[in-house]
């Protein structure tokens, strides 16, 4: 049981004050209900500008695959579709790297279960493997999207959808617009930053996924990884 409960006049102006309060860098409530009133395709191009423009971001949340599969991202992400953090596959993990149009990763145990599901092989390529990390090609390749900025924003407010702006709201502490965009019988929400520049702060896609993006122009560094750590799955048909 709670002794100390706020009254009900207190307890609405803290909430209020919460909501209003914000700081000057993000704009307010208040501004994002001045921003609702433009339309929604205008509003979804502008956010289509502003994420073009930016240099990196971090990138994190889950999304299902066609397969039903959940995929937990954990990335930094370049304009320069150059990406580096971890990718959850199921039960299993991968950490991954792209840079100039290569990409890499190393799979846990977990993961190679996932993929190899036989008895025991999964421990065997993995004892194989090693911490060495593998080329990134076959199904996984389509995970070089969320390597990409572009590639991500078109996803969220492709230009041929249509943005409806339903109002203001909170996304991660920050005042936004919420749009809910409709691309053929796709449906999302994405949540736009009411002060200029006007960023995508959060996706979402009913119980198919949530995507959530800050660190807007932090710099990262990512390298590829040298010739002897990396390995070729080809090895595994040898005898």
């Amino acid at each position: 049981m709670f002794r100390h409960a706020l009254p009900a006049t207190a307890l609405i102006i803290a909430l209020t004050s919460a909501l209003a309060g914000c700081g000057d860098d993000d704009g307010t409530l208040s501004q994002a209900r001045e921003y609702a009133r433009e339309p929604g395709n205008h509003i979804a191009e502008q956010a289509r500008s502003a994420m073009h423009d930016i240099d990196t971001v971090h990138v994190e949340g889950e999304v299902l695959d066609p397969k039903g599969t959940k995929i937990l991202i954990d990335l930094d992400v370049s304009a320069k579709d150059t990406c580096v953090g971890t990718v959850g596959i199921g039960d299993g993990e991968i950490s991954l790297r792209s840079i100039g149009g290569s990409a890499w990763y190393q799979g846990d145990e977990a993961f190679w279960k996932s993929i190899a599901p036989a008895k025991g092989e999964g421990e065997r390529i993995a004892k194989r493997v090693g911490e060495k990390w593998v080329a990134l090609d076959g199904e996984l390749a389509s995970l070089r999207a969320f390597c990409s900025i572009d590639s991500l924003t078109a996803q969220m407010v492709p230009p041929e959808a249509e943005a409806q702006a339903i109002g203001p709201a909170m996304a991660d502490g920050s005042p936004t617009v919420r749009l809910d965009v409709t691309h053929g019988e796709t449906e999302s929400r994405t949540y736009v930053l009411a002060s200029e520049p006007h960023r995508i702060l959060k996706w979402t896609q009913g119980s198919s996924g949530e995507l959530r993006f800050s660190d807007f122009d932090k710099e990262f560094h990512v390298e590829e990884p040298p010739a002897d750590e990396v390995f070729d799955l080809a090895e595994l048909e040898e005898k």
